[in-house]
């Protein structure tokens, strides 16, 4: 069945972050039973510097904001025309999510129903690769005067909502609009009214089984959305469908941040070892392929179980493994690409030639016949998508995130790709001393790697001036 008390929506913002910028404009069209009921407009005071790209865009000026209403001022009449309507906009996420902001800097929540008319286009219409409003409008030949001004959009919008059902079958109408709202089916054993509950930001939640056996961990930057996504009636996968069947309760916990949900999801699933997280559910053990040199100067690889997660020894490792079959696929394959030998990889045990040199696939380093340097060059490159990265830090790093709308931070202590913990600082900055344990986890080190990767995230991260490395680690 369809919705019938809709609102179309359209913001205009002084840019595209929404734990920074402001809306300027807000346009509403509220809908009943396909008959427009009434429209709402406002410019609204961000209370913050309006970018000359963005008066270019919408013709909206800084002069016409500072008479404007700021956001608080008109929460509770936006509040008040979007009760019980189903909140629709075009690239929803944009829209709803500054909506969200916005309430969360007054101390408040907004929720609403949602769905957004781009994925409503791209199911009803297939056959065309754009579905953005511009594109709309001209294939609909739709009317819009002010385009970039939140009431005319938002007019757009509803117009090519109206359109499209009026022109496509009844039932695949209400279909689609089933798959963009993703119509929730509980588990039955699970209280409805948890979902009224569930946050809006980052964080972990878990799935409970029968006697409160753990069924499934997750992670998100946004928990509420996540969790609804496992009970929607566009659910294809059998796992999905598994989990969903045994759900009885579940627990969520909030991070600051994306990376603080990425560390628990890790550590919470190698300690509780949930039935259906099949990826990291056992405590497998690591295989490593140390890198050491024959009397004649030639690197070699062999297979290595780590017992330990001692990191003492990481410069020598060429990369980590978790099983020996996963290891020796790879060390074939790069055997192949690379022309290496299968002698010095561990692949084969022979007092003489191995087979690769006897079918002209080795270039003879198991009877030193090709010069170290030039095996050696080979052996390093091939290996060079998996051996461990140098820390590229002198020492200890504390991450900080933080979500400044909700008041949140947390400070992550990190060094030699080890997390070591979430940590709290004094009035200084400096880190209150408790044990550290380093020990390295294959996880953790993704995690990291592609974190630090990122441009972005340098302004978050500093040097640790008080952090003390164990002793035999001075020297890593």
């Amino acid at each position: 069945m369809l919705p019938t008390k809709l609102a179309f929506v359209d913001i205009e913002t002084t840019g595209g972050r929404t734990n920074y910028d402001r809306i300027i404009e807000i346009g509403i069209i509220r809908v009943e039973n396909d008959q427009i009921i009434d429209t709402y407009q406002s410019l609204i005071n961000p209370q913050t510097h309006l970018p000359s790209e963005i008066s270019q865009l919408t013709g909206i000026l800084g002069s016409q904001l500072e008479n404007a209403p700021t956001f608080r001022e008109i929460a509770a009449e936006i509040v008040e025309r979007l009760k019980d309507y189903t909140f629709v906009a075009h690239n929803v996420r944009f829209d709803y999510g500054f909506m969200k902001a916005e309430f969360e800097r007054l101390g408040s929540t907004f929720t609403s129903k949602h769905f957004c008319t781009v994925k409503l286009s791209r199911i009803l219409y297939p056959s065309h690769s754009r579905h953005n409003l511009d594109s709309i409008i001209k294939r609909f030949n739709l009317t819009c005067d002010n385009r970039h001004r939140a009431l005319d959009d938002a007019q757009a919008i509803f117009n090519f909502y109206h359109k499209a059902k009026g022109e496509i079958n009844a039932q695949l109408f209400s279909d689609a609009i089933n798959r963009v709202m993703k119509k929730t089916y509980l588990p039955l054993k699970l209280d409805p009214a948890i979902l009224e509950t569930l946050p809006e930001s980052p964080g972990v939640y878990i799935f409970y089984g029968e006697k409160g056996i753990p069924l499934y961990i997750g992670k998100s930057i946004n928990i509420k959305e996540r969790v609804i996504s496992h009970f929607t009636s566009d659910i294809h996968s059998p796992l999905e469908m598994k989990i969903t069947q045994q759900i009885e309760s579940m627990e969520t916990i909030e991070t600051a941040g994306e990376l603080g949900a990425l560390f628990l999801e890790s550590q919470l699933i190698k300690k509780r070892l949930p039935l259906f997280n099949k990826m990291l559910r056992h405590k497998h053990e690591l295989i490593g392929l140390r890198r050491t040199r024959t009397s004649d100067g030639y690197d070699q690889a062999s297979l290595e179980i780590l017992d330990s997660r001692d990191i003492s020894g990481l410069h020598d490792l060429l990369g980590f493994f978790r099983s020996k079959k996963q290891a020796k696929d790879y060390l074939s394959t790069i055997c192949k690409e690379y022309e290496l030998c299968e002698k010095l990889l561990d692949l084969e045990k022979t007092s003489s030639s191995c087979f690769a040199y006897r079918i002209e696939r080795c270039k003879g380093a198991c009877l030193n016949k090709e010069p170290t340097l030039s095996y050696n060059l080979r052996f390093l490159t091939a290996f060079s998508r998996t051996k461990i990265k140098s820390w590229p830090y002198n020492g200890a790093i504390i991450i900080e995130e933080k979500q400044a709308a909700r008041g949140k931070a947390e400070y992550f202590l990190v060094d030699e790709w080890c997390f070591l913990g979430t940590v709290s600082l004094d009035y200084n900055g400096a880190v209150k001393e408790t044990e550290y344990n380093y020990a390295f986890d294959l996880d953790t080190y993704k995690i990291l790697v592609r974190f630090l990767a990122s441009a972005k995230n340098e302004k978050n991260i500093r040097l640790s001036t008080t952090h003390k490395r164990p002793v035999n680690l001075e020297r890593i």
